[in-house]
């Protein structure tokens, strides 16, 4: 069972971000503590929102938050936390690199929130239980290849999507941080009727 919080509830306060993860991809996870309970990661709830683009080929899906100030205002909000923290944590997690400005880490990171949109990445087709989506359209629910009829501009669809963490891009061959990072998500689910 995943624990999705809708977005309206959504408090920021009660994000928290870890300390960083060095694996194959440096991550600092996101989950959510709200008194005695515990979301390890923090998944929410959208409501329905209108496509404004979706490209197929890289999967980038655009949902127009115009007309939804306080939501747009709460994302963005979400947004700001993890670059103030990746900039207030930078020489912590990462000692033996230069030392960046804020300006730095916030072109270099790859928003979610941009231009009164959200930006998600959603592949047409998954494969494996763990990146199946499920979906539900034309009255049941199925898993795995989205229809792309769903997908087209000014659809209403509604998401649940897994924030998992900020993850910081590494060059493939030396290792080297390149000072790109982004928010580490899946969609977890699509509505829509």
């Amino acid at each position: 069972m995943e624990w999705t919080i809708p977005v309206q509830t959504l408090d920021n306060s009660k994000v928290r971000i870890s300390g960083l993860h060095k694996s194959q991809k440096p991550m600092a996870a996101l989950s959510y503590v709200d008194g005695e309970l515990q979301i390890p990661a923090l998944s929410i709830l959208l409501p329905s929102l209108t496509i404004k683009s979706y490209d197929a080929e890289t999967g980038r899906l655009a949902l127009s938050l115009q007309g939804t100030q306080g939501i747009l205002t709460k994302l963005s909000a979400l947004q700001n936390l993890m670059l103030n923290t990746t900039y207030s944590s930078y020489r912590t997690w990462f000692p033996g690199e230069r030392e960046r400005t804020y300006e730095d880490i916030a072109s270099c990171f790859q928003p979610l929130i941009h231009n009164n949109c959200l930006y998600l990445y959603c592949p047409l087709s998954t494969s494996g239980s763990f990146n199946e989506i499920q979906i539900y359209s034309g009255g049941q629910w199925s898993r795995g290849t989205i229809p792309s009829a769903i997908l087209g501009s000014g659809k209403q669809v509604r998401i649940a999507v897994r924030l998992q963490g900020i993850s910081f891009h590494q060059h493939p061959i030396t290792k080297a941080l390149t000072g790109k990072s982004r928010v580490q998500h899946r969609i977890l689910a699509i509505y829509s009727d």
